[in-house]
């Protein structure tokens, strides 16, 4: 080493050296002036409040001052102790509450401090860099020297707190100069150790052990005494060495024990000074390193999987295991934060596990990961959680397991379909199937047993044993199914999903056997595992079946629920029942037609099946569910039955008119007459359900259909589908055609709406249900007047005969006088008013059409036929007058 190279090492050592010998200088000298500067502010306000007090106090009369007491002789005196004499105002001078930090106190003191702890740490770092970048000093000296400077941060830093005391700077909070200097000197010590190590071999994995520990236990200790703020950037410099210091051959190995001795000192400070944030951003930190520790080595996901393993059991001792473990179950609830961040292992697992290159090792890691979950989540009530993150993540391993890339074909079931019926596949497949049957197994079972034997277990906490103990399996079931079977049919899985029901069965009888199954978590525990019984078998039901029977087997589950919630009480399982709905709305949303391609023949097809089973099991199940009370749950039930009714209408409807397409993008008038008729249908219903119990969903809901069946009428059956604009033929015959159930279907029930809400809503519903009446019957009659005499096509540019014109007259005359004996006969004034429109029409058309167009007998008859039909209810109404002499009185 020459002397140039020995200056330079030199005047680098120096820097830094003189820098913090200045920086204690200063602070001395600052403090001194401002204690110096904070006593004469003192003075000088004493003195301000003295001057103002003396001027502004009055004289006393004299009068006042003749009556003032005397003050009573003084007690005699203690003999005390010769004192120095004090001046009278610096005697009498009160303490001064420390005044507020300016920016430049702020500044000098705290951030100029702590911004040079991160400079000299970073400089430690740098150094290190500097030499191995220029090659000025060999390995062994570079580490050395790198030790020696940590050692001096941390030397000065224990100095400078025994002497804090002594350099406390009055009204302005520490800024933690020793805590810094030590925090500086604890990332350089872990960054000289950590390159020792991974980059220059000079020690081995026995010795890093030893030195990171050594250091790690130094931190912790120094942390103790010096505060958050060292734990704090000790943890932050910690973590982020391993990134500053590079290397042109990465150690993942070496990585792995770096960040477990590193966390580990970390969790050691939290649990003695109760530092829980510092636990949490260790957890964090060693979870954020997990996917740079998988990219490392893209061949082998060996040590990411240590290290998640490791991690996750440190997490769940030091954030669960030893806060609670002197915990009972009756004052438990959950920590969300230390459940959660053993959450965010649990998918870290999965992701890792997901790769490729996991190889065997990944049923092992998922499994580890999985039981350390489940363990904590058992033991401890406030993790339990914990139990249902174990189901998700075996659950979770199961979905991104790459079973198609180990195997290189198609499995294509859990058995082989010829041959020994219970010959398993190859090996991958083996290990896929041996994993789920045995995890899922476990995992259920220790949350029952958890579940049975806990007493004063709040509700909330037994949920999650409860859901881990029934859905996980259920859901690792359907994980293994898609990944295997791609939900084909599939009578292996069906097979194991009935051996699934009988073992819950076999749970609700132990269960049942329980000495306090009355209690809430017995009787939560009870209906939990028989929805899960149901569940299983209705996706047995669908792994043997086609696949539009999984919208009838959860329709089915969703009634055994209900039908469970009915005879056990346990009001968890009607909000079950109200999921199961959404999941089966969902299911048809996805796919509406039940199944690809046509769904089947006429009326008894998969559209039978799939809305109409779900439609009757929501209906039942909501008069089970009401039977305890009518809630939002029965509400959302009903609302179901009558979307999933609604809907089977519409697509068998669709299904018919177009050759077994229910997406077909076409649409005409037969159609949306049709849909009117099911609309005003439903609204009928709806009203008078509505009219008997007022509810809601009935009242909403035949409004609705009232808006959809006046929005198909007025757009779709009167313009755009109206066939005397279209042309389009009329399918049928010359007077049973597409005219009925197009528009004298709507316009019945159209009117028997008005009836129905005559006394149930305002006026102007009846009013808007029967004008669309009388509009659908009066367009009906005129198409088939025009059908009968122009034949299927009706378009109006066609022209009209004299006869054709005639029939119109004698048809609004008719529908006049018909609804003039309606609205007589049952006193329905409305009526009335109407048959006053259809007869003004008439005489406007005989006068002003049939007078130009039409000649000779025709016209003739039109306007006889016209007089007399006036002249007889002109009489009618002479005699209902006459009979009505109060009506008559009342008219004039």
């Amino acid at each position: 080493m020459d002397i140039d190279t020995l200056l330079i090492i030199l005047l680098a050592l120096s820097f830094p050296i003189c820098a913090i010998i200045g920086l204690v200088l200063a602070i001395k000298a600052r403090r001194g002036v401002a204690a110096l500067t904070e006593r004469l502010d003192r003075i000088e306000a004493e003195l301000r409040a003295r001057r103002v007090q003396t001027a502004a106090a009055p004289e006393a009369p004299p009068e006042t001052r003749q009556e003032e007491v005397p003050p009573a002789p003084p007690a005699p005196a203690e003999p005390e102790a010769p004192r120095t004499p004090v001046p009278a105002i610096a005697a009498a001078a009160p303490t001064m509450p420390p005044q507020g930090q300016g920016f430049e106190e702020k500044l000098g003191t705290r951030w100029a401090v702590w911004v040079g702890g991160i400079a000299l740490a970073l400089g430690g770092v740098f150094l290190v860099r500097y030499s191995i970048e220029q090659n000025l000093l060999d390995p062994t000296t570079r580490i050395i020297l790198g030790g020696l400077f940590a050692l001096g941060l941390i030397g000065a830093g224990e100095w400078l707190r025994r002497q804090e005391r002594a350099i406390a700077l009055p009204g302005i909070p520490a800024a933690n100069v020793p805590s810094i200097l030590t925090a500086a000197g604890t990332c350089t010590a872990f960054a000289s150790a950590y390159a020792a190590y991974a980059l220059y071999d000079l020690i081995g994995p026995g010795t890093v052990f030893v030195l990171l520990g050594a250091i790690a236990v130094l931190a912790m200790v120094a942390a103790t005494l010096h505060g958050p703020t060292l734990a704090a950037l000790g943890l932050v410099g910690a973590m982020g060495s391993p990134l500053l210091v590079s290397s042109h051959r990465p150690q993942p190995w070496a990585l792995v024990v770096y960040l477990a001795f590193v966390v580990l000192p970390a969790y050691g400070v939290a649990r003695l000074r109760l530092w829980r944030w510092l636990a949490l951003a260790g957890a964090a930190g060693a979870l954020a390193w997990a996917l740079p520790i998988f990219l490392l080595d893209s061949a082998d996901a060996l040590p990411a999987m240590v290290h998640l393993a490791i991690q996750t059991a440190f997490a769940a001792f030091f954030l669960v295991v030893d806060p609670y473990r002197n915990g009972t179950d009756d004052e438990a609830s959950i920590d969300w934060h230390a459940t959660l961040t053993l959450l965010a292992f649990a998918m870290a697992g999965v992701i890792v596990a997901s790769s490729v290159v996991a190889g065997d090792a990944r049923p092992v890691f998922v499994g580890i990961i999985a039981l350390i979950l489940l363990a904590t989540g058992i033991r401890f009530a406030p993790a339990s959680p914990a139990a249902a993150w174990a189901a998700l993540a075996t659950v979770g391993a199961l979905i991104v397991w790459p079973i198609r890339t180990m195997l290189g074909k198609d499995p294509g079931n859990l058995f082989y379909q010829s041959g020994d019926a219970f010959a398993l596949r190859p090996d991958a497949l083996g290990s896929y199937l041996t994993f789920a049957l045995i995890s899922s197994p476990v995992i259920a079972g220790a949350s029952l047993f958890r579940l049975a034997r806990s007493r004063n277990l709040p509700l909330a906490i037994a949920a999650w044993y409860a859901g881990a103990a029934t859905a996980g399996p259920l859901l690792a079931l359907v994980a293994a199914y898609w990944r295997v079977a791609e939900f084909e049919r599939s009578l292996s899985f069906a097979l194991v999903a009935g051996m699934l029901a009988l073992a819950f069965v076999s749970a609700i009888t132990w269960l049942s056997r329980q000495p306090d199954r009355e209690a809430a978590n017995i009787r939560l525990g009870i209906g939990a595992t028989a929805s899960a019984a149901l569940a299983a078998l209705a996706l047995g039901l669908t792994f043997a079946l086609d696949k539009g029977m999984l919208t009838v087997a959860f329709a089915l589950t969703a009634l055994g629920t209900t039908w469970v919630a009915d005879r056990i009480s346990i009001p968890a399982l009607r909000y079950a029942v109200g999921a199961i709905g959404l999941i089966v709305l969902g299911r048809l949303i996805w796919n509406p037609t039940i199944v690809e391609g046509n769904p089947g023949p006429l009326i008894v097809n998969w559209l039978l099946w799939g809305y109409g089973i779900p439609a009757v099991s929501f209906f039942l199940a909501s008069r089970l569910l009401e039977r305890t009370g009518r809630d939002r749950v029965v509400q959302l039930t009903e609302s179901l039955s009558i979307v999933f009714a609604t809907f089977l209408v519409f697509f068998e409807i669709r299904h018919a008119l177009h050759a077994g397409d229910p997406l077909a993008d076409r649409f005409n008038l037969l159609e949306a007459g049709l849909l009117a008729t099911e609309s005003l249908a439903f609204a009928i219903l709806l009203t008078r359900l509505d009219i008997r119990r007022t509810d809601p969903v009935y009242r909403w809901g035949s409004l609705i259909f009232k808006l959809v069946s006046v929005a198909l009428c007025a757009a779709g059956l009167l313009v755009f589908e109206n066939p005397l604009l279209t042309d389009e033929p009329i399918p049928g015959g010359t007077f049973f055609n597409a005219l009925i159930p197009a528009y004298l279907l709507p316009s019945i029930l159209a009117i028997l709406l008005a009836l129905a809400e005559q006394d149930a809503r305002p006026s102007l519903y009846s009013r808007t249900s029967a004008i669309l009446g009388m509009l659908l019957q009066m367009t009906y009659v005129g198409l088939e007047i025009r059908r009968i005499f122009q034949g299927p096509n009706l378009g109006f540019w066609r022209g009209f005969s004299q006869g054709e014109q005639w029939s119109y007259s004698v048809a609004l005359l008719l529908t006049g006088i018909a609804l003039l004996g309606v609205g007589l006969l049952r006193d329905i004034r409305f009526a009335r008013l109407a048959s006053a429109v259809y007869l003004v029409l008439a005489v406007l058309k005989v006068f002003i059409i049939d007078l130009a167009n039409l000649e000779g007998v025709v016209r003739a008859l039109s306007f006889i036929g016209l007089g007399l039909v006036l002249i007889g209810i002109g009489l009618v109404y002479q005699r209902l007058l006459a009979q009505r002499p109060g009506d008559a009185a009342a008219s004039h």
